[in-house]
């Protein structure tokens, strides 16, 4: 036998029509759609008596690609119904269990005499009659349901059929099940006056009556709410509302699954020298899923791209004891490190086009892209994150809070003290003296416990190089490979041995490279033969030096406003200089949005911060002026021998 249930895609053939369902409205209806663009609007009962009576046939080609359920049913049970109704049914089975219609035949007397007897057991002040008992034996002895013993009331779709609801339909479509999210009491309205409308060029006797608001209330409130929301509301809102939570993420070993995620600190840092606030900074983590440890995390003033999920990733695969060693405080271990498995990361088109992706594919790590807007997809994270901040950043002085409603009069601003090293320090020492040694709800055990548990037996893959690690946080491009080097970003970078390259192919060729925002005193080139990553310097060291890629796109940006297209080292040198004083000027504006992209041009993070360095102590240091003298052309590349640049001692290549 085949069988049909009401999914989208199902087919009814009326005469020479197709019908297809098409989706479920808020009303409760059902909308079918015609080849010819038609639509028609039915409830259940009514698809089913077309169907029962044989007017519409089932299209059984079309029950082979049907789509999700429309509508799925259970059985009801008697406590979904109102109380005054159950207790109309027990009463009903209490006669029938008493008078035993199987073992007592039908009589009117005799029945009538039982009748009487229970009531009066009961306290009924009216009993039925004998006939009112047999009909309700003949629809309980078949099922011995008491859902047979429910009142037979009027359907609770009758409204539906009136024309008034109809008219309720267009209005909910117009006007309510919008984004603009308008009231009940305009639906109302515009009823009323559609009514009012329409029986104008009605005769008297055939006027429609208008429904009361209540009425109309009523009838909202009985729409189908998810699809109310979905409306007004939208979808991604509608799916957090009506999410379910069915699975669980299952991990067995320590580096199997990594999540990352970034959100801005619920706190103001500032400027240690000059006092004053520079904004609230934006905090990468990442958390080990097995045993909830936390494995690195990435600080900065800017806010979050791919190279922050780089320099999260390369300190969470390095191990922390030189990290601890700067600090004598911090009494337990850190032992959290090592290449995951798999890295869980927010869906960002960025993070696509970026070095973030290729740098995983290097390492042999998984990357899995969660769903836009979809945070449970890194629960781990994302509860860690709430943790962090009601538990350590919201005791600080300077902190923000969640909202301004739970900030009061909290004068946040005016009660900052901290700068980032200081807060580099206290986060450290909060994630590994007190979050990683604190029993934890969802593992039943410390995470530094757990970690070192599976550490055991789970064997903890490193990169062979440690000098590789520092390609993690490289941004892939490819460029040509000149006599004068390759050029990025206006900058040439160019020694004796990336040359060779040129040397053994006998032309200029595309080669990969990979850059780097904290600095542009250097790129690496990938060695086409070797498939090594060379370190290959810039050969204007003089400007490149302690220069970030943001603060350097600044300058080029400025010098081509003054001097145009084509400026050169000395102008770039000036516009270096300009740039500087105004950034530093910036870091000392009243408006704290100033101050922060002053001390983003450079590059205020952790990293510096671990590293004992403050960017911005530099970036006070008045900026060098320097005499410009003449653009000095580049050589041609005639000549046997290569080009002599002044560089500094090579480090060594990977």
């Amino acid at each position: 036998m085949q069988r049909f249930s009401f999914k989208r895609g199902l087919c009814f053939i009326a005469g020479q029509t197709r019908w297809v369902l098409d989706r479920r409205l808020a009303s409760g209806k059902l909308q079918l759609c015609s080849e010819d663009g038609e639509i028609l609007n039915l409830t259940y009962g009514e698809i089913l008596q077309r169907w029962q009576s044989q007017e519409w046939l089932i299209d059984e080609q079309s029950l082979a690609n049907l789509g999700n359920a429309i509508y799925v049913v259970t059985p009801r049970d008697l406590s979904t119904y109102p109380i005054k109704i159950q207790e109309i049914a027990k009463r009903r089975l209490h006669y029938l269990q008493k008078l035993n219609p199987e073992q007592t035949p039908y009589n009117p007397a005799v029945w009538g005499e039982r009748i009487r007897e229970i009531s009066e057991e009961i306290g009924d002040t009216d009993p039925p009659c004998p006939s009112t008992v047999a009909v309700w034996w003949g629809r309980y002895r078949q099922t011995r349901s008491i859902l047979k013993l429910i009142p037979w009331n009027r359907p609770a779709s009758i409204h539906q059929r009136k024309p008034s609801y109809a008219i309720f339909e267009e209005i909910i479509a117009e006007v309510y099940l919008t984004d603009n999210k308008l009231p009940k009491l305009t639906v109302y309205e515009r009823i009323k006056a559609r009514v009012q409308a329409i029986n104008q060029v009605l005769p008297a006797h055939e006027q429609m009556k208008c429904p009361g608001r209540t009425t109309v209330y009523r009838w909202l409130g009985e729409l189908q709410q998810d699809l109310v929301d979905l409306a007004r509301e939208g979808a991604e809102a509608t799916r957090m509302k009506y999410r379910t939570a069915i699975g669980m993420v299952k991990t067995h070993a320590i580096l199997e699954r990594i999540e990352i995620d970034h959100t801005p600190l619920d706190i103001i840092i500032i400027d240690l020298v000059t006092g004053l606030a520079l904004g609230r900074p934006w905090i990468t983590l990442a958390i080990d899923h097995y045993s909830r440890m936390i494995v690195g995390f990435y600080i900065s003033i800017g806010a979050p791209s791919a190279n922050s999920l780089l320099q999260c990733l390369r300190r969470a695969i390095l191990p922390k004891e030189d990290l601890l060693a700067q600090f004598p405080d911090i009494k337990n271990c850190w032992p959290a490190y090592g290449i995951p498995q798999l890295v869980a990361v927010d869906n960002g088109p960025d993070l696509h086009s970026t070095g973030f992706e290729q740098g995983c594919l290097e390492l042999s790590i998984v990357v899995l892209f969660c769903g836009s807007k979809i945070s449970y997809q890194k629960g781990g994270i994302e509860r860690f994150i709430r943790t962090m901040s009601v538990g350590h950043i919201h005791t600080l002085p300077g902190t923000t809070f969640s909202n301004p409603e739970q900030r009061g009069d909290y004068a946040s601003e005016k009660q900052a003290c901290l700068d980032m090293q200081t807060l580099t320090h206290l986060i450290l020492k909060w994630i590994v003296d007190v979050y990683n040694v604190t029993p934890h709800r969802g593992i039943n055990g410390r995470p530094l416990d757990r970690w070192q548990e599976s550490a055991q037996t789970t064997p903890i893959a490193l990169p062979v190089n440690p000098q590789q690690l520092e390609l993690i946080a490289g941004i892939p491009a490819q460029r040509t490979l000149f006599h004068y080097g390759v050029e990025f970003d206006g900058q040439h970078y160019n020694d004796h041995i990336v040359q060779l390259i040129r040397r053994r192919t006998g032309k200029n060729i595309p080669v990969d490279i990979k850059y780097y925002e904290d600095q542009i005193s250097h790129i690496h080139v990938l060695d086409p033969d070797s498939q090594v990553y060379l370190q290959v310097p810039n050969r204007d060291m003089e400007y490149a030096a302690g220069l970030t890629r943001e603060m350097h796109r600044t300058i080029r940006a400025h010098a081509r406003k003054k001097f145009g297209e084509q400026c050169n080292t000395p102008e770039l040198l000036e516009a270096k200089r300009e740039i500087q004083e105004m950034a530093q000027a910036a870091l000392q504006h009243k408006k704290m949005g100033y101050r922060k992209s002053g001390a983003r041009q450079f590059n205020l993070n952790s990293e510096a911060a671990l590293a004992k360095q403050d960017p911005l102590v530099e970036a006070r240091k008045p900026a060098k002026r320097k005499k410009v003298i003449p653009p000095v052309a580049l050589p041609d590349g005639l000549g046997d021998d290569l080009p002599e640049f002044s560089v500094s001692p090579k480090k060594g290549g990977i």
